[in-house]
Order: C-alpha cells, then sequence, then structure tokens
C-alpha cells in the first residue's frame, strides 16, 4: 500500500504510528539530510560514512535501536530513505547494487511507484521536509499509519491527478 502525507513529521511521529511494528525489521537508511550528530553512531549494526558530505553515507539498524534513535531530541530528517528488511536479511554496504534515494528521484511520481530494493518490504521516505511517502507490502503498517494520519492520500491515486 502506497501513502502519501502532504505534511511532513518527524521520525518519532511516524514510527509511533507503526505501533512497534517496524522493530520486527533491521533498517537500511541512506541519502539522509537533516540533523544526525555522529554521537549517535554506536546505535547502527553498521555504517558507512564518506568524505563527501551526507552523499552515499549507509546505516544499518535493528527496529528496536531505530526506536531509540527516533526519541532523540535532537534528531530531524530533511530527507532521507529508510528501508526496512526481514531480520533474517544481511545487506553488505560496501557492495550496492539497487541505492535507494530520494532527492530528485522521479520514480516517486509514477503511476504505480515500488520498493527500490527488491528484498525490502517497507520504504519510508522523508521528501524535503514537505511530505511522508510510504511504500509498503506490510498491509498493517500502512493501516496504521492511515488510521494515526487521518489526512493522508494513497499515492497511486494522487500521482494519476
Amino acid at each position: 500500500m502506497n501513502t502519501i502525507l502532504e505534511s511532513f513529521y518527524d521520525l518519532k511521529e511516524i514510527l509511533s504510528s507503526f505501533n512497534t511494528l517496524h522493530e520486527k525489521y533491521n533498517w537500511l537508511l541512506i541519502d539522509l539530510d537533516g540533523s544526525f550528530p555522529d554521537k549517535y553512531l554506536d546505535y547502527f549494526t553498521d555504517y558507512r560514512i564518506y568524505n563527501n558530505g551526507t552523499s552515499g553515507n549507509t546505516y544499518w539498524i535493528t527496529g528496536e535501536k531505530l526506536t531509540k534513535l527516533a526519541n532523540k531530541e535532537d534528531i530531524y530528517f530533511i530527507w532521507g530513505v529508510f528501508s526496512a528488511f526481514d531480520k533474517q536479511e544481511t545487506i553488505n554496504l560496501d557492495r550496492f547494487i539497487e541505492v535507494p534515494y530520494a532527492d530528485g528521484n522521479p520514480d516517486f511520481w509514477i503511476e504505480t511507484p515500488t520498493l527500490q530494493h527488491p528484498k525490502a518490504i517497507i520504504e519510508l521516505v522523508f521528501w524535503d521536509s514537505s511530505l511522508i511517502l510510504l511504500l509498503s507490502k506490510d498491509e498493517e503498517i500502512s493501516r496504521n499509519l492511515r488510521t494515526k494520519f487521518t489526512k493522508w492520500k494513497d499515492l497511486d491515486k494522487y500521482n494519476n491527478k
């Protein structure tokens, strides 16, 4: 179920709508822009920081640690892609074939957008401090988000306007 929120919310608000269901996944965070202090790097199972700013930086985190990270008051995301994977799935951060991204990605604005990584179950996208996109194969997470944020829109229908 693909959903768009035409208001911006912080990660804590979005995760709270999932009612801890997000904790059954591991998460890949990529294409991040916002306030993300280095002091929280120990929350991650694995990460890659490159010297070219935030471009290309990748982070791997458990759902439980993502909850703790989201509760930090000095963290917010303007841009970013959060992709959820089964707990048994492993991602080699040095060998990406499919690199999810938000900024400038036209594939969100087609008739039926799909998850960028073929093994991902959920893709939560922070879009320029103005939109939140949720592409999800986990219908319960989608329903929970839609229940909490009553002004949601179906992304597929939104793109057909």
